[in-house]
Protein backbone atom coordinates (compact mmCIF):
# COMPACT_ATOMS: atom_id res chain seq x y z
CA UNK A 1 0.00 0.00 0.00
CA UNK A 2 1.67 3.03 -0.76
CA UNK A 3 1.49 5.72 2.07
CA UNK A 4 1.97 9.23 -0.43
CA UNK A 5 3.86 10.54 2.58
CA UNK A 6 5.58 13.32 -0.29
CA UNK A 7 1.39 14.79 0.39
CA UNK A 8 1.93 15.80 4.02
CA UNK A 9 4.63 18.09 2.89
CA UNK A 10 4.08 21.80 1.69
CA UNK A 11 4.69 20.23 -1.83
CA UNK A 12 0.98 19.41 -1.57
CA UNK A 13 0.14 23.32 -1.51
CA UNK A 14 2.82 23.80 -4.37
CA UNK A 15 3.01 23.70 -8.23
CA UNK A 16 6.65 22.25 -7.75
CA UNK A 17 6.80 19.06 -8.90
CA UNK A 18 7.57 16.13 -6.03
CA UNK A 19 11.15 14.99 -6.43
CA UNK A 20 11.24 11.33 -8.60
CA UNK A 21 13.37 9.88 -6.04
CA UNK A 22 10.29 10.41 -3.20
CA UNK A 23 7.88 9.10 -5.46
CA UNK A 24 9.99 5.71 -6.76
CA UNK A 25 10.58 5.44 -2.91
CA UNK A 26 6.85 5.26 -2.01
CA UNK A 27 6.69 2.82 -5.16
CA UNK A 28 8.78 0.09 -2.79
CA UNK A 29 7.01 1.26 -0.16
CA UNK A 30 3.69 -0.21 -1.51
CA UNK A 31 5.92 -3.66 -2.06
CA UNK A 32 7.51 -3.55 1.14
CA UNK A 33 6.14 -6.27 3.60
CA UNK A 34 7.47 -4.55 6.40
CA UNK A 35 6.21 -1.20 5.51
CA UNK A 36 2.77 -2.45 4.92
CA UNK A 37 2.62 -4.71 7.91
CA UNK A 38 3.33 -1.31 10.40
CA UNK A 39 2.04 2.05 8.68
CA UNK A 40 4.03 3.76 11.19
CA UNK A 41 7.19 1.89 9.99
CA UNK A 42 10.42 4.22 11.18
CA UNK A 43 11.09 4.10 7.32
CA UNK A 44 8.08 6.49 6.41
CA UNK A 45 8.50 8.47 8.96
CA UNK A 46 12.30 9.31 7.78
CA UNK A 47 11.45 9.40 4.56
CA UNK A 48 8.51 12.23 5.17
CA UNK A 49 10.90 14.00 7.55
CA UNK A 50 13.46 14.33 4.77
CA UNK A 51 10.53 15.07 1.94
CA UNK A 52 9.19 17.57 3.68
CA UNK A 53 11.87 19.68 4.96
CA UNK A 54 13.34 19.61 1.06
CA UNK A 55 10.04 20.44 0.34
CA UNK A 56 10.11 23.84 3.14
CA UNK A 57 13.51 24.67 1.00
CA UNK A 58 11.71 25.05 -1.94
CA UNK A 59 8.74 26.38 -0.60
CA UNK A 60 10.64 29.81 0.68
CA UNK A 61 12.76 29.84 -2.55
CA UNK A 62 9.37 30.56 -4.21
CA UNK A 63 8.33 32.96 -1.70
CA UNK A 64 11.54 34.94 -2.36
CA UNK A 65 11.01 35.00 -6.39
CA UNK A 66 6.98 36.03 -5.70
CA UNK A 67 8.05 38.45 -3.24
CA UNK A 68 9.68 40.52 -5.73
CA UNK A 69 7.07 40.09 -8.38
CA UNK A 70 4.23 40.96 -6.23
CA UNK A 71 6.33 43.94 -5.41
CA UNK A 72 7.60 45.56 -8.26
CA UNK A 73 5.40 48.28 -9.67
CA UNK A 74 3.70 50.24 -6.33
CA UNK A 75 5.57 53.07 -4.12
CA UNK A 76 8.05 51.90 -1.86
CA UNK A 77 7.75 48.19 -3.09
CA UNK A 78 11.60 48.59 -3.46
CA UNK A 79 11.72 48.43 0.55
CA UNK A 80 8.74 45.47 0.48
CA UNK A 81 10.52 43.65 -1.57
CA UNK A 82 13.87 43.71 0.16
CA UNK A 83 12.07 43.54 4.13
CA UNK A 84 9.91 39.99 2.40
CA UNK A 85 13.47 38.67 0.84
CA UNK A 86 15.42 38.62 4.32
CA UNK A 87 12.43 37.45 6.25
CA UNK A 88 11.79 34.74 3.81
CA UNK A 89 15.91 33.91 2.97
CA UNK A 90 15.77 33.49 7.35
CA UNK A 91 13.12 30.30 7.01
CA UNK A 92 15.14 28.76 3.98
CA UNK A 93 18.32 28.49 5.38
CA UNK A 94 16.56 26.99 8.80
CA UNK A 95 14.95 24.44 6.47
CA UNK A 96 18.06 23.99 4.51
CA UNK A 97 19.81 23.33 7.59
CA UNK A 98 17.07 21.23 9.21
CA UNK A 99 17.26 18.83 6.28
CA UNK A 100 20.86 18.29 6.81
CA UNK A 101 20.02 17.61 10.98
CA UNK A 102 17.43 15.43 9.72
CA UNK A 103 19.67 13.92 6.74
CA UNK A 104 22.62 13.08 9.69
CA UNK A 105 19.48 11.53 11.82
CA UNK A 106 18.41 9.53 8.94
CA UNK A 107 21.93 7.67 8.83
CA UNK A 108 22.40 7.29 12.29
CA UNK A 109 19.21 5.54 12.82
CA UNK A 110 19.27 3.32 9.17
CA UNK A 111 22.88 2.19 9.83
CA UNK A 112 22.40 1.99 13.72
CA UNK A 113 25.07 4.19 14.61
CA UNK A 114 25.89 4.00 18.50
CA UNK A 115 25.12 8.04 19.03
CA UNK A 116 23.43 9.70 21.02
CA UNK A 117 20.11 11.73 19.18
CA UNK A 118 22.25 15.23 20.16
CA UNK A 119 25.10 13.24 18.45
CA UNK A 120 23.70 12.47 14.71
CA UNK A 121 24.45 15.74 13.52
CA UNK A 122 26.85 16.74 10.20
CA UNK A 123 28.75 19.05 12.50
CA UNK A 124 29.77 15.95 14.94
CA UNK A 125 33.64 14.69 13.94
CA UNK A 126 32.10 11.49 15.74
CA UNK A 127 29.58 11.23 13.28
CA UNK A 128 31.73 10.93 10.65
CA UNK A 129 34.03 8.35 12.31
CA UNK A 130 31.16 6.33 13.67
CA UNK A 131 29.93 6.39 9.73
CA UNK A 132 33.21 5.23 8.52
CA UNK A 133 34.22 2.84 10.87
CA UNK A 134 30.86 0.66 10.30
CA UNK A 135 29.68 1.33 6.58
CA UNK A 136 32.71 2.70 4.84
CA UNK A 137 30.98 2.66 1.41
CA UNK A 138 28.18 4.98 3.10
CA UNK A 139 30.45 6.59 4.29
CA UNK A 140 32.55 7.31 0.72
CA UNK A 141 29.33 8.31 -0.42
CA UNK A 142 28.31 11.42 1.55
CA UNK A 143 31.80 12.45 2.31
CA UNK A 144 31.91 14.00 -0.93
CA UNK A 145 29.36 16.21 0.25
CA UNK A 146 30.95 17.38 3.26
CA UNK A 147 32.23 20.55 2.00
CA UNK A 148 28.76 21.77 0.72
CA UNK A 149 27.25 20.41 3.83
CA UNK A 150 29.61 22.74 6.05
CA UNK A 151 28.85 25.53 3.53
CA UNK A 152 25.11 25.19 4.10
CA UNK A 153 25.65 25.11 8.10
CA UNK A 154 28.56 28.35 8.07
CA UNK A 155 25.57 30.21 6.17
CA UNK A 156 22.76 29.48 8.53
CA UNK A 157 25.05 30.22 11.72
CA UNK A 158 25.82 33.56 9.63
CA UNK A 159 22.74 34.93 9.50
CA UNK A 160 23.70 38.19 11.99
CA UNK A 161 25.99 39.51 9.31
CA UNK A 162 24.95 37.72 5.77
CA UNK A 163 21.44 38.92 6.40
CA UNK A 164 22.38 42.31 7.26
CA UNK A 165 19.46 45.09 8.31
CA UNK A 166 18.60 47.31 5.52
CA UNK A 167 20.70 50.41 6.53
CA UNK A 168 23.50 48.38 5.53
CA UNK A 169 22.16 48.11 2.08
CA UNK A 170 21.45 51.81 2.26
CA UNK A 171 24.86 52.61 3.45
CA UNK A 172 26.84 50.36 1.06
CA UNK A 173 25.09 51.28 -2.10
CA UNK A 174 23.08 54.64 -1.23
CA UNK A 175 19.48 54.64 -0.92
CA UNK A 176 18.75 55.44 -4.24
CA UNK A 177 20.55 52.49 -5.77
CA UNK A 178 19.15 50.20 -7.74
CA UNK A 179 16.58 48.02 -6.17
CA UNK A 180 18.60 44.43 -7.33
CA UNK A 181 21.04 45.75 -4.82
CA UNK A 182 19.23 45.97 -1.82
CA UNK A 183 17.81 42.30 -2.49
CA UNK A 184 21.05 41.10 -1.98
CA UNK A 185 22.95 39.53 1.39
CA UNK A 186 26.48 39.19 1.97
CA UNK A 187 28.61 36.31 0.60
CA UNK A 188 31.42 37.29 2.79
CA UNK A 189 32.88 35.18 5.54
CA UNK A 190 34.23 36.50 8.57
CA UNK A 191 32.66 39.76 8.36
CA UNK A 192 31.86 41.56 11.52
CA UNK A 193 29.14 44.34 12.44
CA UNK A 194 31.05 47.17 13.26
CA UNK A 195 32.97 47.01 9.49
CA UNK A 196 29.57 47.76 8.07
CA UNK A 197 29.52 50.93 9.97
CA UNK A 198 32.08 52.85 7.97
CA UNK A 199 32.52 53.88 4.23
CA UNK A 200 31.64 51.50 1.50
CA UNK A 201 33.80 48.75 1.59
CA UNK A 202 34.22 45.97 -1.77
CA UNK A 203 32.56 43.12 -0.58
CA UNK A 204 31.07 40.40 -2.45
CA UNK A 205 27.03 40.65 -2.52
CA UNK A 206 24.62 37.87 -3.80
CA UNK A 207 20.90 37.52 -4.83
CA UNK A 208 19.75 34.88 -2.66
CA UNK A 209 17.90 33.02 -5.87
CA UNK A 210 21.08 32.13 -7.30
CA UNK A 211 22.03 30.66 -4.08
CA UNK A 212 19.07 28.85 -4.13
CA UNK A 213 20.16 27.68 -7.83
CA UNK A 214 23.51 26.80 -6.40
CA UNK A 215 21.90 24.54 -3.37
CA UNK A 216 18.92 22.73 -5.33
CA UNK A 217 20.99 20.51 -7.36
CA UNK A 218 23.34 19.57 -3.87
CA UNK A 219 20.02 19.35 -1.92
CA UNK A 220 17.88 17.12 -4.14
CA UNK A 221 21.32 14.75 -4.81
CA UNK A 222 21.32 14.18 -1.12
CA UNK A 223 17.70 13.37 -1.24
CA UNK A 224 18.26 10.56 -3.95
CA UNK A 225 20.96 9.42 -1.83
CA UNK A 226 18.97 9.28 1.38
CA UNK A 227 16.07 7.66 -0.55
CA UNK A 228 18.22 4.73 -1.80
CA UNK A 229 19.74 3.93 2.16
CA UNK A 230 15.90 4.30 3.40
CA UNK A 231 14.93 1.56 0.96
CA UNK A 232 17.39 -0.86 1.74
CA UNK A 233 16.46 0.02 5.36
CA UNK A 234 12.74 -1.31 4.41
Amino acid sequence: MKTYFYERTAYKLSNEPVPNCFIKLDDHFDRSPAVNERPGHLAVILAESICLRMADVEMYAFLIEDARKRHGLEKGSDVKAAILTRSFLFGYLGAACSLLECSAMTLALVYDLPLAPAERTFRNGDFWHQLVTQQPNVHRRYHAMRLFFNEVLRWSDETVTRIPPLVVSHNQFGPFSSREMHLRVLDEEDIDLPQLTGEPQHLTWLDPLLLHDRWKPRLLSLCEKLCHDIEAFS
